[in-house]
């Protein structure tokens, strides 16, 4: 029965965020398609990227700390009071909304204050704040259904949810109103996501502040934060650079290609979170390896012939099917962030996870940011808008190289124990030389 919880609670968080990239993606196409200016469209970039950039790592730490704590924690005897309301959800929704708070001001601030020169350039900024604050507290929704284990009302509200907001967003665009309208309309719909959430901590939390627990959860979150921040922030950290090295047109065009392909990330998250619990007991640590190495076969059957297919057909799909010829460019992004694959595929840190090694993830994140920087500044003077994927995709690599060496070195675990060596090789150097053979017009798609 428990395993049937997490299969169809996994299922509805998996479809809820493929639902998201569409929402996104179906916006991205229409903006592209209708009467929108590059550097309106850019506008709208920056917007989805600043309220994004900003928040990513604190939201997600807060949410995975919930997660651990939600049964048992320092605060609180009994996960829900009596009448089967829970004081962690109303206090989780605190601290999401105090660093909601704690960054509108700082942005305001620095907006004030031409704080680093640049935030002055942000556009909307007074709707940017609004959408901030009511953004980042509203992901609590779907995880407030994932603990009180109602996957179909993940799977209900994802798809009224995002189909809602590609209407509210899309219909001014193609009514021809100004960018502005599509932005409040992105507004609206995020206050109704704030309003359900409401209604749900009236149903199922208790109203009990606990400063115990807020400091309980702040020191089981923070390294979660720090090490979202620091391994999970590679689109950002590329966008970051993209903001200030590029104008809005060429930012317009790397935001729109630089995108993995959503089922790739979330089979392989996904392989990942579930085999973490299987190296808790040691004994069964040969029987878990052996798991890993048939699964991530697996997707390596399914996942790399995807990602070539569509990288050969990456040029038809930005420069005709969704966007338009301005977007060429951006199926060169595109293809490179494909190459993300490579590192994605092997589980090195799934076995460091189950063994609570998370010290050696956190070095190894450590050195994946700062040579994440300055590979992708370096490769962005050579190679404009696609040396930022391509610094992204080799620091990947020699991070998840840093980690099989030290399971294999400390651990005593030998790579081919839980990587299929000679299919990853044989679809790495295919998926390299595709690219090699596309961006040198040997292979072209018209």
């Amino acid at each position: 029965m428990k395993l049937s919880f997490n299969i169809n609670n996994t299922g509805g968080l998996q479809l809820f965020q493929l639902l998201r990239f569409i929402c996104f993606l179906v916006i991205s196409v229409v903006l592209a398609k209708e009467h929108y200016s590059d550097s309106d469209i850019g506008d709208w970039e920056t917007f989805v990227f600043v309220s994004g950039a900003l928040s990513f790592f604190w939201v997600t730490g807060i949410i995975q700390s919930l997660l651990s704590l939600y049964n048992h924690n320092v605060a609180f005897a009994r996960h829900t009071s009596g009448n089967g309301k829970s004081p962690e959800l109303f206090n989780t929704f605190l601290l999401l909304v105090m660093f909601s708070i704690l960054l509108v001001l700082l942005i305001w601030f620095s907006s004030s204050v031409n704080l680093f020169g640049a935030a002055k350039n942000v556009p909307y900024l007074g709707p940017l704040l609004l959408y901030f604050f009511l953004s980042n507290t509203t992901p609590l929704i779907e995880y407030i259904y994932l603990l009180k284990d109602k996957p179909g009302h993940i799977y209900i509200y994802g798809i009224v949810s995002f189909a809602l907001q590609t209407l509210f967003v899309c219909l001014p665009m193609m009514f021809g109103l100004d960018l502005i309208w599509a932005i409040w309309g992105l507004i609206v719909l995020t206050g109704l996501r704030f309003l359900l959430l409401l209604q749900l901590l009236w149903k199922y939390a208790e109203f009990k502040f606990s400063w115990t627990y807020i400091k309980n959860h702040l020191y089981v979150g923070y390294p979660l934060i720090i090490s979202t921040l620091l391994s999970g922030s590679s689109q950002y950290i590329d966008g970051v650079i993209a903001y200030f090295a590029f104008t809005p047109e060429r930012f317009a065009i790397f935001r729109y290609g630089c995108k993995e392909l959503p089922f790739v990330v979330m089979m392989t998250s996904a392989l990942n979170n579930v085999m973490i619990p299987a190296f808790g007991n040691r004994k069964n640590i040969p029987a878990a390896l052996a798991e890993i190495r048939r699964a991530s076969l697996r997707l390596m059957h399914i996942l790399y012939p995807l990602s070539i297919l569509f990288m050969l057909f990456s040029k038809v799909i930005f420069g005709q099917i969704l966007f338009n010829d301005s977007f060429y460019r951006s199926a060169d992004v595109f293809m490179v962030y494909q190459l993300l694959i490579i590192s994605r595929i092997v589980f090195p840190q799934t076995i460091l996870m189950g063994l609570k090694k998370n010290r050696v993830i956190l070095c190894a994140a450590i050195l994946e940011f700062f040579l994440h920087i300055g590979w992708s500044i370096f490769f962005t003077h050579f190679y404009s808008v696609t040396g930022l994927p391509l610094g992204s995709g080799l620091v990947h690599i020699v991070e998840k190289l840093v980690l099989i060496w030290y399971v294999y070195r400390h651990l005593h675990i030998h790579p081919d124990s839980y990587i299929p060596v000679k299919w990853y090789l044989f679809y790495s150097l295919l998926i390299s030389a595709v690219f090699i053979l596309i961006d040198h017009r040997v292979i072209y798609i018209i």
